[in-house]
């Protein structure tokens, strides 16, 4: 017989918002705390156990968990059976939508899937953790309107949330023409089913059998849904003493518990990465990526994020396009052609060079046509060889294992500048009225916080590549 999981549900020390009595924010956090003991019970039963971790009521923004006793690393703290879970499958949906399901996107069909277990209310077979799951993410761009859309001031982004929207819209009207059914309530309710996008965006898991990302599906996991990001933060740096140029990035990591394993029984696998002590926060990494895929799937944004970056230019061919531009004297005449060339040739240098790196971060970067620049003025090593081999004029130009050294290295920097300070110019607001935005607490909730943090983000890695790079 399977011990029950025991969680400590601790009323939250912060004051409860204005507009509720403190008596009816006890009722509040007394009818979570229920809730959420309820789906503790109701997941022991189904396979699910925890050791050494109880709920906090208000980690954050929301809930989360935290470690009851010390644990050492390598110790199992949690193991989350797919027999709790609401499961990115056909035999989930009613038979006769199930056509229709299976050409939609997984974000819409496990948003289908939660609308469908909340009409059945209390015969749901899921009604426990149902019960425990918000009616919307409040800060996912997938609720924006126009002027949040605005305030985002990131075009690549802008562009992506604004497809996500019509996407979003355009599958519920066909799924009210095709598979009424597969919408629970929410058949002429567009607002309820955009809410339930937004919180399954926000905590499903991608589960694979493989190394390779064999088998995967998506699934949402009670319990282990409320492990919030623990990410890598920048802790320091190390730069060229005669350049100034950052040559190294030092993080650490800050989550402690991480995903190890899905053993045969259907139970993913939880387990402490590093020694913690009781009353610690347990923390996952949701991966090594950029702000904008945090922003858009799990509605916040890391203000220490060293993976995040910004786009310079949407592939190489809009690079050289601009260059064009900006250098009509380099380009004009016969030397044109020779100069392309230069490029492209140390453009697919760099890039063979990364691939032959082998590392996952190397790969990725090789793979992604878009152009970027990282914080702290680390701007990718394929542009800058394309545009120094542009003032070198030769097709030799350009060294395999990065861009040329000399007046030519150091004009192609002045160009980056010189494209972030466009960049710059073209959004509203400035890096620096941002944060002081931001400090003053100007933000009238947390939704617009993410967007006002997010920018700023996005224009500090520009403010850094601007100042490394120009030439006085």
């Amino acid at each position: 017989m399977r011990a029950r999981a025991r969680w400590s549900t601790a009323l939250p020390s912060t004051r409860p918002r204005a507009r509720r009595t403190a008596r009816t924010a006890r009722a509040v956090v007394d009818d979570d705390a229920s809730r959420v003991e309820t789906l503790a019970r109701w997941c022991a039963d189904r396979g699910t156990y925890a050791r050494a971790l109880r709920v906090d009521l208000n980690q954050g923004s929301g809930r989360g968990l935290e470690l009851s006793r010390d644990v050492r690393a390598g110790e199992r703290v949690l193991g989350a059976s797919l027999t709790s879970g609401i499961v990115d499958e056909a035999r989930g949906h009613p038979e006769r939508t199930r056509a229709a399901m299976a050409e939609a996107p997984w974000g819409v069909r496990l948003a289908c899937r939660v609308l469908q277990e909340r009409k059945k209310g209390a015969a749901s077979a899921y009604a426990a953790y149902v019960a425990t799951l918000p009616e919307r993410v409040e800060s996912s761009p997938a609720l924006y309107d126009a002027r949040a859309i605005e305030e985002v001031q990131y075009p690549p982004a802008m562009t992506e949330i604004r497809e996500m929207r019509r996407a979003t819209r355009e599958w519920h009207e066909k799924l009210q023409k095709t598979a009424p059914e597969a919408l629970g309530d929410a058949v002429f309710d567009y607002d309820a089913f955009v809410d339930a996008v937004s919180v399954v965006h926000s905590r499903t898991y991608g589960i694979a059998s493989a190394n390779d990302n064999a088998g995967l599906f998506r699934a949402l996991l009670p319990l282990a849904d409320m492990i919030n990001h623990g990410g890598d933060i920048v802790t320091g740096l190390t730069k060229d003493e005669e350049t100034g140029a950052v040559t190294n990035v030092e993080t650490t990591a800050t989550d402690n518990i991480a995903w190890s394993e899905l053993d045969d029984d259907g139970v993913v696998h939880f387990a402490a990465t590093r020694d913690i002590a009781e009353g610690e926060a347990a923390l996952m990494s949701y991966g090594e990526r950029s702000n904008d895929h945090f922003l858009i799937y799990y509605g916040f944004a890391p203000d220490n994020n060293p993976h995040d970056d910004c786009v310079l230019f949407s592939n190489l061919e809009h690079a050289l396009a601009w260059h064009s531009v900006a250098h009509p004297e380099l380009w004009d005449g016969p030397d044109a052609e020779i100069r392309e060339r230069a490029a492209k040739a140390a453009y697919e240098r760099v890039t063979k060079s990364l691939e032959a790196e082998g590392s996952v971060d190397a790969k990725l970067a090789a793979a992604e046509p878009r152009l970027k620049t990282l914080s702290f003025g680390r701007v990718d090593a394929r542009l800058l060889s394309a545009f120094a081999a542009i003032f070198a004029g030769t097709e030799t130009s350009g060294d395999a294992a990065g861009p040329v050294c000399g007046d030519e290295l150091r004009f192609a920097r002045a160009d980056v500048a010189a494209r972030c300070e466009q960049l710059l110019a073209q959004m509203p607001t400035t890096f620096a009225e941002d944060l002081s935005a931001l400090r003053a607490g100007e933000c009238v909730d947390d939704a617009q916080r993410t967007r006002f943090i997010y920018r700023a983000c996005k224009k500090k890695i520009l403010v850094d590549a601007l100042e490394m790079f120009r030439i006085a």
